[in-house]
C-alpha cells in the first residue's frame, strides 16, 4: 500500500510538471511505469497482441491529451486503466466479438490472491490459466483479472466497473465455479 502511494505521489508530481511546462519528457516515466500493466489487462480482454498494443498506445495518447481532466491526488493508475478498459470494450464492440461475463461469489477460495497478484505475474503459467480465462465471458474475465491479477479490493472493482457489490460477488462466484469445472474436467 505504501509503494502504491509513493507511485501516486510521483505520478502527480510528474503530471504537475508536465501541465506547467508542457514538456512531454515528464510523461515518459509514467508511460514506462504503466505500459506493461495496461498491456496485460488489454491483452486479457482482447486476446490479440496487436490489438492490445494498439489499445495501450491509443490509451496513452488519450491520457496525454486529456491529462487536465485527471484529478490530482487520485490514482493515475486507476484513471488510466479505466481508459484502457473503455478502449478495449470499444474495440470489442466494433469488432462485434463482445462476450458477456457471468457473475461470481466467494471465488477467493479457488485462487489465492498471492498466487495471482500482479507482482507475481511473471511466475504464472499463463498457458493453462489463460486458456481457462479465455473461456469465460468478458464480464467475468474482467472481474477475475481485476481481483486476482491486480489484487484490487471489491469496492475498487465495483467503482471501476460501475456495478453493485452483489453483482461483483455474483460474477466472481460464477467465474470461479466455471474455472473449477474446467480444471476438474481436465480442460
Amino acid at each position: 500500500m505504501l509503494k502504491e502511494h509513493k507511485e501516486e505521489d510521483a505520478d502527480d508530481a510528474l503530471i504537475k510538471k508536465y501541465i506547467t511546462t508542457g514538456n512531454s519528457g515528464y510523461f515518459e516515466p509514467i508511460v514506462e511505469r504503466y505500459e506493461r500493466y495496461a498491456y496485460i489487462y488489454a491483452y486479457s480482454l482482447l486476446k490479440n497482441e496487436f490489438d492490445a498494443q494498439d489499445v495501450v498506445a491509443e490509451s496513452f495518447l488519450k491520457a496525454f491529451a486529456k491529462i487536465r481532466q485527471y484529478r490530482l491526488d487520485s490514482s493515475f493508475k486507476n484513471w488510466f486503466l479505466k481508459i484502457v478498459h473503455n478502449n478495449s470494450l470499444d474495440l470489442l464492440r466494433k469488432n462485434k466479438t463482445m462476450v458477456y461475463l457471468d457473475d461470481q461469489e466467494n471465488g477467493e477460495r479457488f485462487f489465492t490472491d498471492e498466487a495471482l497478484s500482479y507482482d507475481n505475474i511473471e511466475s504464472l503459467d499463463f498457458g493453462e490459466l489463460q486458456k481457462s480465462l479465455d473461456q469465460l465471458p468478458h464480464e467475468l474475465k474482467g472481474a477475475v483479472i481485476l481481483r486476482y491479477y491486480y489484487d484490487w479490493d471489491y469496492k475498487k472493482i465495483c467503482e471501476f466497473l460501475n456495478i453493485p457489490m452483489g453483482t461483483l460477488s455474483s460474477r466472481l462466484n460464477r467465474a470461479c465455479k466455471k474455472l473449477k469445472n474446467l480444471y476438474e474436467g481436465g480442460m
